[in-house]
């Protein structure tokens, strides 16, 4: 009995066994028939890649076909992958297939001089800012666009992998896209240029023309030193908590065409329900930048209570208590919605305006809102200010031909067939 249970099990293991190498040489096979497509093979394990004009071939025979035609590529494999950014699948492809998603990458920002604690990194006029893939070129112009900067004052310089070797100084800053963990990652980290996030730039700007990226706040050191051996590198990883916006690659084979507020630190949300020095209840007001500072006067100052000038902005304001105290509540007519309204005592404020209290804000010259069917983004007078809502009767405001860029309105707006983006970004220029 024992031995034919022997033999049983023997062969049951043989027979798992076989399988396995079976399962196996289906699957090598696979991969070897499969050949994935990119534009730069150190973000993409094992992928082949092709240079930026034979990239804008492929995507414009895309439009046209649908398929991904091997013979511009020059491979004779009938199965191609193509690991594309996200804009491409979307606004240029046009596809409504819910796409396959490839590893999380970020943004950063290369400097050859350490960025100063004054400097503004998305100031662009006059400086040389570089570019490598198409991802690094689309992600700038979204910035470009978000800060209502004029293209002719920034000069752009497309870059190889290969010009981060040289040791004079090719740009004041350059931004691309890296995937986490990869050979890229590597290769800039060697490179010796200063690597930095994001300091003071607004997502939600450029989501406005670039709707793919993931808000993500984090220290350049916590992603490039991963060993003691990167000790070395540490004069050049920016240990500063800042934006280090994320996305992933679309992963492609065919195309188909059928088919909130902002976030505040803790102390900002403090109930404040008091009496001031007269026995007058203050309800609802609050210091907004400091919810410990439970009286105007000490608010508003520009010194803390032991004399020394304060390091953060606070203002005495009353937090909202309903949509209509708030000047930008329903003012998009286009869709349904309660965008602009009171959301936990804050305004809600369209992308652009500046917040400087629960319900006070600056909506002038750089800091005036941006709206959807505004092409010019440098036009700063294209979107009505709240001051210049209010002269308006409400039959005017439904003539109104676009509507404002709230933060994280895309679904909405794609459930209503309307624009998710403000303008087109170009790909061709790369």
């Amino acid at each position: 009995m024992n031995i034919v249970l022997i033999c049983i099990i023997l062969i049951l293991i043989i027979i798992l066994y076989i399988y396995i190498i079976i399962y196996n040489k289906t699957y090598e096979k696979y991969e070897n028939n499969s050949l994935i497509i990119t534009d730069n093979n150190m973000n993409v394990e094992n992928s082949y890649t092709i240079n930026s004009n034979k990239l804008i071939e492929v995507i414009d025979d895309m439009k046209k076909t649908k398929y991904i035609n091997n013979e511009i590529i020059g491979v004779d494999n009938k199965d191609i992958v193509l690991y594309i950014d996200p804009y491409i699948d979307k606004y240029i492809l046009e596809n409504k297939q819910e796409p396959e998603k490839y590893k999380d990458g970020i943004f950063i920002c290369l400097s050859a001089l350490k960025i100063r604690d004054n400097d503004c990194i998305w100031n662009f006029k006059g400086k040389v800012i570089g570019y490598i893939y198409m991802s690094d070129y689309l992600f700038i112009q979204a910035m470009i666009k978000a800060y209502r900067q004029d293209i002719k004052d920034v000069i752009l310089k497309k870059l190889s992998p290969d010009d981060l070797k040289m040791n004079d100084k090719q740009f004041d800053y350059l931004f691309t896209y890296v995937v986490l963990d990869s050979k890229y990652m590597d290769y800039i980290k060697e490179r010796k240029y200063f690597i930095n996030g994001l300091k003071d730039v607004d997502i939600n700007r450029i989501k406005a023309f670039y709707p793919f990226i993931t808000e993500n706040y984090n220290s350049i050191k916590s992603y490039f030193h991963k060993k003691e051996s990167d000790d070395i590198y540490n004069l050049y990883l920016n240990n500063e908590r800042s934006l280090l916006p994320i996305m992933n690659y679309n992963i492609l084979r065919t195309v188909e065409n059928f088919i909130t507020r902002l976030d505040m630190p803790d102390d900002y949300l403090k109930e404040i329900d008091s009496e001031d020095l007269n026995g007058n209840s203050i309800g609802g007001y609050g210091c907004y930048g400091n919810g410990d500072i439970i009286n105007k006067f000490e608010c508003d100052s520009l010194y803390k209570i032991d004399g020394l000038p304060k390091n953060y902005y606070s203002i005495w304001d009353k937090r909202c208590n309903k949509n209509t105290e708030c000047p930008y509540y329903k003012k998009n007519k286009f869709y349904e919605n309660e965008r602009g309204g009171c959301i936990d005592g804050f305004c809600e404020l369209p992308v652009g305006v500046k917040r400087i209290g629960f319900t006070k804000y600056t909506d002038k010259y750089m800091n005036s809102p941006l709206c959807y069917d505004c092409e010019d983004s440098t036009d700063l007078n294209c979107c009505s200010t709240a001051n210049e809502l209010e002269k308006l009767n409400e039959e005017t405001l439904k003539s109104m031909k676009y509507d404002y860029v709230f933060e994280n309105d895309y679904r909405d707006r794609q459930e209503n067939n309307l624009n998710t983006i403000i303008s087109l970004l170009d790909y061709r220029g790369l």
